[in-house]
């Protein structure tokens, strides 16, 4: 376990890509704006959200209990426009606070590096091109209005008449 600034500096420490999954107690979050107070716990964690361009929130996953916050680290190769075709596989680290002292703990998550990549280019194909982050709020009914890359319907068969 370590301190907040340790683990931030561990993640920041080099320009290699990867990508954070932030996992907190719902509760934490105001239900009324899912993504401003997303976004404020984020920049607990990373201060200069908002000016450092090595750091993108991309996911909010909302679930009864917890929610999960995808967050990329140094993606300098990301393209919001193709990111729905985009399956590169980046190394996944879970970010939780754990125990009575609320102590941070960072851990690598190989199992989801794969899974996560295909999640994260389905949720682009999903929303189409609303803005990130996603949001996803299981906890009411997932409309996508306008996804991406839908296959162009095809013409009815003429009569020949």
């Amino acid at each position: 376990m370590a301190n907040l600034p340790e683990i931030r500096r561990e993640i920041l420490e080099n320009d290699t890509a990867k990508r954070i999954v932030l996992k907190l107690k719902t509760e934490r979050l105001d239900s009324q704006d899912y993504r401003t107070s997303a976004k404020r716990v984020v920049s607990e964690i990373f201060p200069d959200l908002e000016t450092d361009t090595r750091i993108r929130i991309i996911v909010i996953d909302v679930w009864t209990e917890r929610t999960f916050i995808v967050i990329d680290i140094n993606r300098h190769d990301y393209d919001f426009e193709t990111a729905d075709e985009d399956k590169t596989i980046l190394p996944v680290s879970v970010l939780r606070q754990h125990g009575r002292r609320k102590n941070w703990v960072l851990v690598r998550w190989p199992r989801e590096d794969e899974n996560l990549a295909t999640q994260v280019a389905n949720l682009h194909r999903l929303n189409g091109f609303e803005p990130t982050p996603f949001l996803q709020d299981h906890n009411t009914r997932i409309c996508y209005a306008n996804p991406r890359n839908l296959s162009p319907r095809l013409p009815l068969p003429s009569s020949g008449k």
